[in-house]
């Protein structure tokens, strides 16, 4: 190694890290340009410590800021991971943040000269250089994670650190395993770092920088010609570099060696960011498309694009829509417009890599007859539109979403694309198709929608006639208290007795009111299952009728339904039966298991019904033929039985009373005295 070669290299790989560290300062975004800045800017001050010393880079004040340097790199590749990762990417983050600074400690502790020494073993070498190979591969792993784990969406914003950092870790990578296999440093590597680092640091501020936009990579071809002409390019491309290399070899200077190296090195991640670009990819496969092949498109694949799309799940819906018309057209951005119901302008709905805003535009706007009922695509010229141009920039192409019942559903605007397409009747054709078929993607997404908003109603009105029937019961408890009090106001028990029964129905009012505000499945209740037969006991105690229940003797079983909702169903059904006895006629009630379920028959000694009246008005919702009835309560008690995973069987004859038989599935837990004894005081 020449000393005054290698101060030059590292001084000037100094300067030109520390200016675009500066840079990216200076035209970063926030928080985002210091990840970006702090690598170039402690690479800056490594190289510039190296240059103070060349004779000695891995040891003393170069050789700490040769580790920081490194352990900054993974700071960033970290910090992109948790970026492009969110909380599930945290665990895997919290062990590579471990293992890196664990890493980084033990080379500082190597650096001193007596440690080092005491762990220097023969056969595997210094501990200085194998602790700083396992740095720079921990450095080149994350980079390879990081870009193969980064979606679609978010790869292009990775894609240059993972290829710079990975790119300069994997040249140490060579550079330490020349110095564990040889015991010495290779000053041609040495000095060719120097020159890789600056050839490569303005990935960095590019990518740093490339957080104003948002961008998705298009789909690859995989056609063999693609590909054919990627190769042919690609070996053009490496032989001009090896020819140059060879013209510098031959010049017979110190530095040559170490310039030979740092070109092979910069070309090849230069090669793989011309890979990586959208832009050179869209126009090599638009010359190849358009001089090779008849069709512009592969139709297959477009159609098969367009699918896979549209059903991504985790992507917005309207930003699904807008991609499904841009890719085909390789442009990179775009804006949704849809048309309301019973509405003839159309309204912004989302955008893609353009700005947000709340726009508007009235039935007789321009744009709307342009487009001539959806069978035509608009291009925009170069003052075309100025209010769609000024709120969403330089637009390109406005897509009709034709529907066959909706008409002109809605309008996708496009930016330019990233390489120039010829517009033809093919380009038209194909982008006139795709706005079919995202337009009814979109109405039946708006279908739904509005079946569902119709589902909530119906299930608020469900529980509001439920709510009625229950308002209707405690209005009859206190009609009677009312008629009994003009007699027995003056009754001290009577007055305690009217206190108690006031209060329980401004209770079970408040209840049914909160009932109204949230589903019944979070209303109230037990999780874990009710004793039934505890149930069973305190509700015919507390009826006025004479009734009689009985059990056949097993353990107690449990059910899973809330309290309420058994209260509840079990109430209306045993109203029903008092109201149909005769008054010295007892209602029984017989639990027994069977077949791991509970089986419940409430039976009255009434008039019966026929089969017409069960099959056509029992369970219908607000049918009834009693003078003062709703029509809601057997319709209730069978709704709240099956959302427990119960029925109820109706076994009647006209003139030999009624059987409503009520099975309910069995907990495997038996009840316990104690839980018995809650339900019972519930």
């Amino acid at each position: 190694m020449n000393p005054e070669i290698s101060s030059i290299l590292y001084a000037g790989c100094a300067v030109a890290c520390l200016a675009w560290g500066v840079l990216v300062l200076g035209t970063g975004r926030g928080r985002r340009a210091w990840p970006p800045a702090a690598a170039c800017i402690v690479t800056a001050l490594w190289a510039a410590s190296v240059a103070l010393s060349p004779q000695a880079p891995l040891a003393g004040v170069a050789g700490a800021l040769e580790v920081i340097r490194t352990a900054t790199w993974m700071w960033v590749l970290l910090l992109l991971g948790h970026r492009i990762g969110g909380r599930q990417a945290l665990p895997l983050l919290r062990y590579s943040t471990a293992a890196a600074c664990a890493l980084t400690i033990l080379a500082l502790v190597t650096l001193v000269p007596a440690i080092a020494s005491a762990l220097t073993w023969v056969p595997i070498g210094s501990p200085v250089v194998l602790v700083r190979l396992a740095l720079v591969l921990m450095v080149v792993v994350l980079a390879e994670n990081l870009y193969r784990n980064a979606g679609d969406a978010t790869r292009w914003h990775v894609v240059l650190p993972c290829i710079t950092l990975g790119g300069l870790a994997a040249f140490d990578v060579l550079l330490y395993a020349h110095a564990a296999l040889s015991r010495e440093i290779s000053p041609t590597l040495a000095d060719a770092r120097a020159i890789l680092t600056a050839l490569v640091a303005p990935l960095l501020a590019i990518g740093a920088v490339r957080d104003r936009r948002w961008h998705r990579d298009p789909p690859v071809s995989r056609q063999v010609v693609f590909h054919g002409a990627t190769l042919l390019i690609a070996g053009s491309f490496l032989l001009a570099v090896g020819a140059v290399g060879e013209a510098i070899r031959h010049l017979g200077t110190d530095w040559t060696r170490a310039a030979e190296v740092g070109l092979w090195a910069g070309s090849a991640m230069a090669f793989a960011v011309a890979l990586t670009a959208r832009s050179v990819r869209s126009r090599l496969r638009r010359s190849i498309v358009d001089h090779f092949f008849a069709a512009r498109f592969d139709y297959r694949q477009e159609w098969l694009r367009c699918v896979a799309t549209l059903s991504e799940p985790e992507v917005p819906a309207p930003l699904r829509a807008i991609r499904a018309i841009a890719d085909p057209a390789d442009s990179p951005a775009g804006v949704l417009l849809l048309r309301e119901a019973g509405e003839d302008g159309l309204s912004w709905a989302g955008s893609w890599n353009c700005p947000v805003e709340a726009l508007s535009i009235a039935g007789g706007h321009p744009l709307l007859d342009r487009l001539r009922d959806g069978n035509w695509v608009h291009v925009f010229s170069a003052g075309d539109m100025p209010d769609l141009q000024a709120a969403f920039g330089r637009l390109w192409l406005a897509v009709p979403l034709a529907h066959h019942r909706d008409g002109v559903l809605g309008v996708v605007l496009l930016a330019r694309p990233r390489a120039n397409l010829p517009l033809d009747i093919e380009v038209f054709d194909l982008l006139r198709s795709l706005g079919r078929e995202v337009s009814m993607f979109l109405s039946e997404r708006r279908s739904a929608e509005r079946l569902s908003e119709h589902q909530h109603l119906q299930d608020h009105a469900q529980r509001f006639a439920f709510v009625a029937h229950d308002v209707k019961t405690v209005a009859s408890q206190l009609t009677m208290l009312l008629a009994n009090a003009e007699h027995n106001i003056q009754d001290p028990e009577f007055q305690r007795d009217m206190l108690l029964t006031v209060r329980a129905s401004a209770a079970r009012i408040n209840t049914l009111i909160a009932r109204l505000r949230q589903p019944e499945a979070s209303a109230s209740g037990e999780t874990s299952g009710i004793d039934p037969i505890a149930h069973l006991r305190a509700l015919t105690s507390r009826h006025s009728h004479p009734m009689a229940l009985e059990d056949d003797g097993q353990p107690p079983p449990r059910v899973l339904m809330q309290a309420e909702a058994f209260d509840a169903a079990i109430g209306h059904l045993l109203n029903n039966a008092a109201e149909a006895s005769p008054a010295e006629e007892r209602v029984e009630i017989r639990a027994r298991h069977w077949q791991h379920r509970l089986t419940i028959d409430i039976v009255d000694h009434g008039p019966g019904m026929t089969p017409e009246f069960i099959r056509d008005a029992l369970f219908r919702p607000l049918e009834t033929r009693k003078p003062n009835g709703s029509g809601v309560g057997a319709w209730q008690a069978r709704e709240l039985l099956r959302r427990a995973g119960g029925d109820i069987t109706v076994l009647s004859r006209p003139g030999h009373g009624t059987t409503m038989r009520l099975t309910l599935p069995i907990c495997e837990t038996p009840a316990t005295p104690q839980l018995r004894q809650e339900a019972l005081l519930s």
